[in-house]
């Protein structure tokens, strides 16, 4: 039977960093190199197939690790994975929460591999998708609208900077900013020293298809030697921040890491064309090594605020706990941003995860390392996702875990995404709930097993922590296998995307791989969710004091004039008060709770109308 496995945590490192020596340069300047017109980029209705090859590894994947953890997989016993054709099960919880599929589209396939995915979606329903070397525009119901190559955001003539020729893209994000109703693209560029920089490019208006500011971004910020790999992008009300990690010429990928970095970008800078202002964070180090692999954490559900959270952990490694909290504390433009760092302690461990296995299982699927893919800040709490072996069965799943208090002591709360069948990697996660006291979370991932080709999937994980079914938004047609790698080897992805249109609640834009033509190609969905509590009149509902020894109040603000009933339940979900029917018209209403009548202990205020709960508030009674 399905599993979704969820460990409540017990344990944080009480000890936080020693006093770090971050190295901080302030007000670093890059000129507006040219303004793009995709108007007069060649439309990519065909294309050249580029020479097979590989993109770029992330960095520090351990060979020799992954193949001594495929080597313990293979002699695992099989009979503890299940067979099971239809992977959504019996609901767990009632299927009145799964989302629903409600459009996909076929995007492209990508030239070399993995894909690269990610996507952003506008709320004015435009759509960009980005994989490897190219970009796609659509409408926010799949109408295609145009493709052209990254490589046309700087080869294009009218050049303001000088910028040579790019000839090795890879590695694309782009975001969308709801504040300013503006794109984002960044893309990497070069494989050493000599050729390696940064593309980030800002939309001018609220159209992809009108022109982009394009900047060149150093890709060798510390010295000559190096080249920057893998970017983690995330932005809030002022700035965008990406992550690299920074590689040495001529080395391994796991002997070449020198260290991961920060920039910090002025978002106003780039939308207007002017000289684009940047703080720079490096030497971030524990215990004098270098962190790798450092994540951006998105702000939720708005992406919006002045400070910014970070996490990475040691992705690396066979088996650990530890993660690393970063946080930049103000704007770029303030000029007073500083970064610190707090050590914790997972109560469950990671670990390097295996290889996915297909249909053909001498066919694996790498899922590179244990680094953390993504995360979402919502108010005083971070949720975030690895790939991760799971140790019990020795499949490739997902953690899901939450920090809690990270403005005070954080503590960390482990959860793991499971499934007796699949094999699950690279998951995105976005915030789902209509402010910042909904913890509310959609995640899409992609998966694959001996009885499944690979594909795409999302979960939804409601306020109280339940989740909903796996969904399929695309299953696999065949088997992921390019013949210029080795069989036990295939790439299967560096990272997916996933969105919510802002000015729709409940809807999310994905972006995924799965297997066609033994290639790996793009599907894109459009998801709603089914929760109630999304379309509740009941728009907002504030408690004080927290917590409370006599008397509770309650704020209630309704949208939508109805006879509400309100019940009480505790964490077991058993009803402590029920049955009281209140009349509330449009506006903010004043509730009070006798505290006294009840135990200590934290309780659940339910209010439901036409029998289903529009709203449901955490209590603490202390």
């Amino acid at each position: 039977m399905k599993r979704i496995s969820f460990v409540i945590v017990l344990l944080w490192l009480a000890q936080n960093a020693k006093a770090q020596a971050f190295e901080t340069l302030r007000n670093h300047k890059t000129p507006l190199f040219q303004v793009f017109d995709p108007d007069v980029a060649a439309d990519e209705w065909l294309r050249v197939v580029q020479e097979e090859h590989e993109m770029p590894m992330p960095s520090g994947m351990k060979e020799s690790l992954r193949r001594a953890v495929d080597a313990e997989r293979s002699k695992f016993n099989q009979r503890n994975i299940k067979r099971r054709e239809n992977f959504t099960g019996n609901p767990t919880p009632p299927t009145s929460i799964s989302p629903n599929d409600e459009k996909g589209w076929d995007g492209t396939s990508g030239s070399g591999t993995p894909n690269d995915n990610h996507i952003a979606v506008s709320n004015g329903g435009m759509v960009i998708s980005v994989l490897n070397t190219s970009i796609r525009v659509y409408d926010d119901q799949g109408n295609w609208k145009k493709q052209w190559g990254l490589i046309q955001f700087a080869n294009q003539q009218k050049k303001i900077d000088v910028f040579p020729t790019m000839d090795r893209v890879y590695d694309p994000r782009v975001l969308y900013d709801p504040i300013a109703d503006r794109f984002i693209i960044l893309f990497m560029h070069g494989v050493t020293d000599n050729r390696s920089f940064i593309v980030v490019a800002f939309s001018q208006t609220n159209d992809p298809l009108q022109g982009w500011n394009v900047y060149k971004i150093p890709g060798k910020p510390t010295n000559d030697l190096i080249w920057s790999d893998y970017p983690i992008v995330t932005h809030n009300t002022h700035d965008v921040f990406f992550t690299v990690n920074l590689i040495g010429n001529g080395a391994s990928w796991e002997e070449g890491f020198t260290e991961a970095i920060i920039w910090q970008l002025n978002k106003a800078d780039g939308y207007k064309g002017d000289t684009l202002r940047k703080d720079f964070y490096s030497n971030i180090k524990y215990q004098g090594k270098a962190l790798r692999s450092i994540c951006p954490i998105q702000n939720g559900p708005m992406p919006e605020g002045t400070d910014n959270y970070f996490l990475t952990v040691k992705p690396i490694d066979k088996v650990n706990d530890t993660a690393f909290l970063l946080h930049i504390n103000n704007t770029q433009q303030s000029g007073q941003a500083e970064l610190s760092m707090k050590v914790l302690v997972s109560p469950q461990k990671y670990g390097f995860p295996p290889s996915a296995l297909q249909p053909d299982t001498s066919y694996k699927l790498r899922t590179n390392d244990c680094r953390v893919l993504s995360a979402v800040r919502i108010g005083n709490q971070i949720q975030y996702l690895q790939n991760t072996m799971n140790f019990k069965t020795m499949q490739a799943h997902l953690t899901h875990n939450t920090i809690y208090r990270i403005a005070e002591d954080p503590v960390i709360q482990a959860g793991m995404i499971t499934d007796d069948s699949l094999d699950m990697g690279y998951p995105a996660i976005a915030a789902a709930g209509k402010n910042a006291d909904d913890p509310s979370t959609v995640i899409t991932f992609v998966y694959s097993s001996p009885w499944h080709y690979p594909g795409t999937g999302v979960v939804y994980r409601n306020r109280l922590g339940e989740y909903s079914n796996k969904v399929k938004l695309v299953q696999g047609k065949s088997l992921i296998y390019y013949s210029f790698i080795p069989k036990g080897e295939q790439r299967w992805g560096d990272y997916e995307g996933i969105q919510a249109k802002y000015n729709e609640p409940g809807v999310f834009y994905t972006v995924g791989s799965y297997g066609k033509n033994n290639s790996m190609f793009a599907w894109i969905s459009r998801i709603k969710l089914k929760d109630q509590l999304l379309n509740s009149p009941v728009s907002d509902v504030r408690i004080f004091p927290v917590p409370a020894n006599e008397n509770l109040f309650i704020e209630v603000k309704v949208d939508k004039p109805a006879i509400y009933k309100a019940n009480l339940v505790n964490m077991l979900g058993q009803s402590v008060k029920s049955g009281l029917n209140i009349s509330l018209s449009e506006g903010i209403h004043k509730l009070k709770i006798d505290a006294g009548q009840l135990s200590d202990g934290i309780y659940h205020l339910q209010l439901t109308a036409d029998n289903v709960v529009v709203r449901s508030q955490k209590i603490i009674i202390q």
